[in-house]
């Protein structure tokens, strides 16, 4: 199955530990603790989602479900695992069988996160092409396809741009002897007095176009911390501070656990499902 980097917009096989391209971590392989390992999980996750019925998504967890066109996964008599498709006829393919609960349920998470993105791509794509089409009503020529087309592409390279705009600024400051670290235009600062890194305003310093005289490095590795500015990097006493890595503080996780959760939460009040657009014909 194929995803695409958040980062730098390749796309990939899910198996891989990185994006190949840009080296950026494979989301799906560090959900950490956040991950179902067993069936009661990933029934727990489902209601957390706020995600359909079953009979809506099609996806149907801890059921040994007989119709057509549905996924799932259960444990059988034998103690196995089972981890299914039943196709548009009838017919049904076994993705897993075993007694490996985690991997079993694995499998059917990264699918269930993976339909979840592809409902989440129709409504938009929907959403766009409602907003388009009022204005195209009185062009009846094949110019009107092809505007659409134009402007629908125009609109998602500019998404794409802006996205990758905001994160080439990404990285670690030195803006009077304070350190800050911007992602994607959200700010935190690290403050001396209690060792840790707090959300922060942009810092009035910071130019997006002239960013050279105070950038430190991209990543944690990258900042060559034992050269810095001494006044950034040595107490009054002449001790070293103690910087940690942006990554590991609370307030960067508090922030991007929600966005990452985010991924996958679903609004029944604005978002709809069409198992009809899954493919029923295929294995998996």
């Amino acid at each position: 199955m194929k995803i695409q980097c958040d980062f730098c917009g390749n796309t990939y096989e899910d198996f891989l530990e990185n994006c190949p391209s840009c080296g950026a971590p494979n989301p799906s392989h560090h959900d950490g603790d956040k991950q179902p390992h067993t069936i009661e999980e990933l029934k727990k996750w489902y209601e957390d989602s706020h995600l359909p019925p079953p009979e809506t998504t099609r996806f149907f967890i801890g059921v040994d479900y007989k119709d057509p066109r549905a996924f799932g996964i259960y444990k059988d008599d034998s103690g196995e695992f089972v981890v299914y498709k039943n196709k548009a006829d009838g017919s049904r393919a076994i993705r897993y069988k075993g007694k490996d609960e985690a991997y079993a349920v694995d499998e059917i998470y990264q699918k269930l996160k993976d339909e979840i993105v592809h409902q989440k791509a129709r409504n938009s794509s929907r959403k766009t092409q409602t907003r388009v089409d009022p204005k195209l009503k009185k062009i009846y020529s094949a110019g009107s396809t092809i505007a659409v087309i134009v402007f629908v592409a125009i609109f998602s390279v500019n998404t794409f741009i802006d996205s990758t705009y905001n994160r080439r600024h990404n990285g670690y400051y030195n803006f009077g002897d304070v350190v800050y670290y911007n992602d994607s235009g959200d700010w935190y600062y690290f403050d001396d007095h209690n060792e840790d890194w707090y959300d922060a305003d942009v810092p009035v310093q910071y130019d997006e176009n002239n960013t050279d005289p105070y950038f430190m490095g991209r990543t944690y590795e990258d900042v060559d911390w034992e050269s810095t500015d001494e006044d950034l990097t040595k107490n009054a006493d002449g001790s070293t501070k103690s910087i940690p890595d942006i990554e590991d503080s609370t307030a960067y996780q508090d922030n991007h656990s929600s966005d990452s959760d985010s991924d996958y939460d679903w609004d029944s009040g604005s978002d709809s499902w069409d198992s009809g657009g899954s493919d029923w014909d295929s294995d998996w």
